[in-house]
């Protein structure tokens, strides 16, 4: 169903979690080398030990696990990684000083619909932007895609100029974000990239000729539900918004009641397995849900990538942190039969990106340069809807903040994601001769 939005869509506070914003005073991230290949499981087990959050798990041993430890465990975690070998340093001292850093102002914009690029942006002022765009851009059209666990819509732009000349669909280009909830650098990212296209703030003269040979179509936000959350009540939350499955108790005993909610990108449908890389227990930052595409969330977003399967070239599911360009697949080891093609175009955006600001993406297929993670939305979207070039895209940093990257950060993750994109489409005109 089509839904054009004329209004600015007001959140679904009532249906909140009813609770004080949550502090995370004294708590550290800590990056822990290995060492030894043991290390990499006895890490784990640590993390089901004492509940951890992982932040980044590594594919080597040069790499590090960045752990988030509360203030009451940190000295056993210390003294536990001391047994293993594993070395250790405090790279966030107190999480709750970055968080208080990286705080969104508190800026109303000038008038509905009319939101800046350089700030992070509620889910009602985002739908006000689609719908500014939708009611002032004849090239641009907002679909209802779904509607979240606590009612919230997830809308979809496309835009389209029209069909080619020989009446045939004209390929397109797939960008979502926002499926993890604490990663609000990537919404602000996808936003960027929708008013570049609608707008043209910097009169490119590539994107008049980018429409003229692709639609585009853009989900800003995945999980409005997780994000609201984030924004209220839990900065450092990442799944949905979902009650308790079964008897909402973990391997180490019953979780608390904020303990729920399902992590979407390890929810779909393609090869769908929470042992390979997610978790069975709803606790778990990773938990994958009780069967493949059991949220709303992700049954809508399936859709619509099934929906633009016969003519999609491009999937880029957009996160943070790391800066990563990585390709299917996620559920296994075994590279796809067309992995040189995914790695070309892969190393093509990740070279547009170094010439913008200077940063440099680690190009690859999932579990080589990452880790396994069955379940994930550019598995469904190469494997199960056969779009050929899939990607999930880990944006900035890998410095200070993590997932915490304040405002300031916007416009140049901005540009430079939209300089890949820009580069994979020229690239894919050559190729196909479009």
């Amino acid at each position: 169903m089509k839904t054009l939005l004329l209004a600015l869509l007001v959140g679904c506070v009532s249906c909140r979690p009813e609770s004080r914003e949550k502090r995370y005073d004294g708590h550290q991230v800590l990056k822990v080398f290995p060492n030894l290949l043991e290390n990499f499981k006895n890490i784990e087990a640590l993390g089901e030990k004492y509940n951890l959050d992982f932040w980044h798990h590594p594919k080597h041993q040069n790499g590090t696990f960045d752990i988030q430890v509360s203030p009451d465990q940190i000295t056993d975690v210390l003294n536990d990684l001391k047994l293993l070998g594993a070395d250790t340093s405090v790279w966030i001292q107190d999480l709750q000083s970055i968080i208080d850093e990286a705080k969104p102002s508190d800026r109303q914009e000038r008038a509905a619909g009319m939101i800046s690029m350089q700030h992070y942006h509620s889910y009602a002022q985002i739908n006000g932007f689609l719908s500014a765009i939708a009611a002032s851009n004849s090239h641009a059209t907002v679909y209802k895609l779904g509607t979240s666990l606590q009612g919230r819509s997830i809308n979809l732009i496309r835009f389209s100029t029209g069909t080619t000349s020989s009446g045939a669909h004209k390929r397109s280009i797939f960008m979502d974000g926002g499926i993890h909830a604490r990663e609000w650098i990537a919404p602000a990212v996808v936003l960027y990239m929708i008013d570049q296209l609608a707008n043209n703030p910097n009169n490119d003269p590539d994107i008049a000729s980018l429409l003229d040979k692709f639609d585009f179509y853009l989900v800003p936000l995945v999980n409005p539900d997780g994000y609201e959350y984030t924004r209220s009540g839990d900065r450092m939350w990442r799944k949905n918004m979902a009650s308790s499955y079964g008897t909402h108790h973990s391997i180490f005993g019953r979780c608390g009641s904020d303990e729920m909610g399902v992590d979407l990108n390890r929810n779909f449908g393609h090869h769908w397995n929470p042992g390979n890389g997610g978790s069975y227990d709803q606790c778990q930052e990773t938990y994958a849900g009780p069967h493949a595409l059991s949220e709303p969330e992700t049954q809508a977003m399936a859709h619509a990538i099934d929906s633009v399967a016969s003519h999609a070239l491009v999937y880029l599911n957009i996160h943070s942190y790391g800066q990563y360009m990585i390709y299917p697949w996620g559920y296994t080891a075994q590279l796809p039969p067309d992995a040189a093609d995914l790695d070309h175009l892969g190393r093509v955006a990740a070279n547009a990106i170094y010439h913008t600001h200077g940063h440099r993406y680690t190009v690859g297929e999932d579990t080589v340069v990452l880790y396994a993670a069955a379940g994930g939305a550019d598995d469904y979207a190469k494997g199960h809807s056969g779009i050929k070039y899939a990607y999930t895209v880990e944006m900035g940093d890998t410095g200070r903040y993590g997932f915490l990257l304040p405002e300031s950060y916007i416009q140049s993750s901005g540009e430079e994601i939209w300089a890949g994109v820009k580069a994979m489409a020229k690239e894919l005109i050559q190729k196909y001769s479009l």
